[in-house]
């Protein structure tokens, strides 16, 4: 299928915990399609996070097959993956990780730079994706100096900067209070309608999740639940 960013193949993951070993993802069988914004819910421990680091190249499963576009990229080595995550996915997690020595645009410029794109060019781009999240005015700015939602907008405008086809974000609200949390939401919708670029998004927020146009619910490794919002406007309607 055309439309298909991403697929999922009886997808295993096992951790060895001293002579146990713990199955934290069983058989995931799942496709993402270009465009979608999907939410992915859970409880702890129920291998959302997993499956995330999986799917963005920064874990490898125990067995079966992760298709980006066609390729497998179960069967990269260490420098394809590092290309895979530079150029085709975007990070955002629960604490922005921003070099506090560094102003917003130094930041955002440095995806760029570790791809050996000319630093005029990286300037051109950070400022672009500076001016998408809204932060134009504070780029000149350290993380220090910003607000804990503007640091959360420095770090999409980081996942950003390379036009991934895709961005993941683990509980990118976690550390926000109700009402930053949702500009935050609100700016991830807006750069889905706006670039077309794909959602994947974990959180323990069913609020935030009715949002989105695809709900994933896993239990104890295993998809218990696979929603399209049209769908649950229907029941609710």
């Amino acid at each position: 299928m055309t439309d298909v960013l991403l697929a999922v193949k009886n997808l295993v993951k096992d951790f060895n915990h001293g002579e146990k070993t713990l199955q934290i993802l069983k058989s995931v069988d799942l496709e993402i399609l270009h465009g979608e914004s999907v939410a992915v819910l859970g409880a702890s421990g129920a291998g959302k996070s997993t499956l995330l680091h999986l799917l963005g190249g920064l874990d490898k499963p125990t067995s079966g097959k992760i298709y980006f576009k066609e390729a497998d990229i179960t069967k990269y080595n260490s420098r394809e993956l590092a290309a895979y995550r530079a150029e085709k996915i975007g990070f955002v997690f629960q604490f922005h990780h921003l070099l506090q020595a560094f102003t917003a645009v130094e930041n955002v410029m440095i995806p760029c730079l570790i791809r050996k794109i000319s630093r005029q060019k990286a300037s051109d781009k950070a400022h672009r994706a500076l001016e998408l999240v809204g932060l134009s005015h504070r780029k000149t700015h350290r993380p220090g100096q910003l607000s804990g939602g503007e640091q959360q907008r420095v770090a999409i405008a980081r996942a950003i900067v390379m036009e991934p086809s895709i961005i993941f974000a683990d509980e990118p609200t976690g550390n926000l209070d109700s009402t930053t949390g949702q500009k935050i939401n609100d700016l991830l919708f807006d750069l889905n309608a706006k670039l077309g670029t794909t959602l994947f998004v974990v959180t323990h927020n069913i609020q935030m999740a009715a949002n989105f146009s695809r709900q994933i619910t896993l239990a104890d490794g295993v998809i218990t639940g696979d929603v399209y919002r049209e769908q649950t406007d229907e029941i609710s309607g």
